[in-house]
């Protein structure tokens, strides 16, 4: 075979891959187009809702981050200082907790936004108040430490006149002036600029996917953009769109529907009342560890993601309460990380509100999650299939006493687990987790 058939086939064979790669501006295509691998299997990730709403950092009844919608007044910028802001301390306080992705709030529906955005000039967090591309910094900070990045974008702006104009021009709208000259050169401007793995869209809800220029957005994101091979987004990219198209289903805030969801989901979930940092919050309003903890087994067992959001205040403090919640959840998982990265659900999510399961498809493991020490000392499981040769450990447990088990008589499922006499601090903290090796 001469060179040039050689060369000719090269080419054949990259246009059919380009061919092959490209995601039509339509939601059937977009919909096949698979979620990478990586997202279903960190469990865990970090939103951050931080901008100028955090410096008067008070929800009046509602969110604090809807402050300026709420009280219509809200120019804070110029005391947005973040003078103890450290991108690289935040990062570290994160990965100690075990997230393996960040979700950072570039703008929210305010429009200021926290890069410094030529669609929003003079209102963002480099012209505008500390001088600092927050954006760029925590990127960088996440990214050096191994986990994934990714960004929060709202689709709207409250207070935009082109948004307002083109809302005002009919329902559905004729013209779409903020979608071309602000929306669109933003969002490839983060994706361009940042390289994000996630785009978190969200203030969809006033205008349907078609106003927004969705697809023909995604259809780059999936086809031509950086991060094409990477890249994984929600579904609030119209007001029809929530949990019908996109990547992973998002449902409403704190959403947990407490059983199996086929399709992929995340619970985005807070500390307290407020995904924005709210002072004024009641010690009594935040979760404890245990809860929130809890609260991450139930997602992960029926197949999704746990967003845990934080809020850090105007000087870029993350409160120190969340912190040692977070550092909470770091130690859980040094523990237990095995019943939930890479996991999947199990034939059965649950058996009662609490004991749940997840197994490892790479192990073969069960894995049993049990709120509650029985007063008995005995824990009667109906679901899993065990042998006389099966092990059932306890993870984290530092007695040498060993947990025995009972099985049923004629094969049938279920094991009861004895637990040994040891002292309190022998067992791990927060949630009990049981590894059963060799049960089906």
């Amino acid at each position: 075979m001469d060179i040039l058939k050689i060369i000719t086939i090269v080419i054949l064979l990259i246009f059919v891959n380009i061919v092959n790669s490209q995601y039509s501006a339509n939601w059937t295509e977009l919909n096949k187009r698979p979620n990478p691998a990586w997202y279903d299997e960190v469990k865990f990730g970090i939103f951050i809702h931080f901008g100028i709403y955090s410096v008067p950092a008070f929800n009046n009844g509602s969110y604090a981050e809807w402050y300026w919608w709420n009280l219509e007044t809200g120019n804070f910028a110029p005391m947005f200082n973040l003078r103890d802001f450290d991108a690289n301390d935040w990062a570290q306080t994160i990965e100690k907790s075990g997230a393996k992705y960040v979700v950072l709030t570039s703008k929210h529906h305010e429009g200021y936004t926290l890069w410094q955005s030529n669609q929003s000039w003079n209102w963002n967090s480099v012209d505008n108040g500390p001088g600092i591309d927050i954006v760029g910094e925590l990127t960088k900070a996440v990214k050096n430490l191994g986990m994934h990045m990714g960004l929060y974008h709202s689709l709207y702006e409250w207070y935009n006149p082109l948004y307002n104009s083109d809302k005002d021009s009919g329902n559905p709208p004729k013209k779409d002036v903020y979608v071309q000259q602000v929306l669109m050169p933003m969002l490839m401007d983060l994706v361009n600029t940042y390289e994000p793995h996630i785009i978190w869209a969200d203030g969809e809800w006033e205008q349907t996917s078609s106003y927004w220029k969705s697809t023909e957005f995604l259809s780059w994101l999936y086809s031509d953009s950086p991060v094409k091979d990477q890249v994984v987004v929600n579904d609030r990219w119209g007001s029809e769109c929530r949990g019908v198209d996109g990547g992973f289903f998002t449902g409403n805030d704190h959403w947990q529907p407490g059983h199996l969801v086929s399709h992929k989901w995340e619970n985005c979930e807070t500390f307290d009342n407020s995904y924005g940092y709210n002072q004024f919050q009641p010690a009594k309003a935040y979760s404890n560890s245990t809860e929130l903890i809890r609260e991450f087994v139930e997602t992960v067992a029926c197949g999704g993601n746990f967003l845990l959001d934080i809020g850090p205040d105007s000087e870029g403090v993350i409160p120190i309460n969340e912190q040692n919640n977070l550092l909470d959840m770091g130690f859980w998982l040094q523990i237990n990380g095995e019943a939930i990265y890479g996991s999947s659900p199990w034939r059965v999510q649950n058996q009662t509100e609490s004991i749940w399961f997840t197994t490892n498809t790479t192990n073969g493991n069960v894995y049993a999650f049990v709120y509650e020490y029985p007063e008995t000392g005995q824990i009667v499981l109906k679901d899993p299939q065990c042998k006389s040769s099966s092990v059932v450990t306890l993870l984290g447990f530092k007695s040498s006493a060993k947990i025995t088990t009972q099985l049923p008589k004629n094969d049938q499922p279920g094991i009861t687990l004895n637990l040994p006499f040891a002292a309190p601090q022998d067992y791990p903290p927060f949630v009990y987790v049981f590894k059963f090796t060799g049960c089906e």
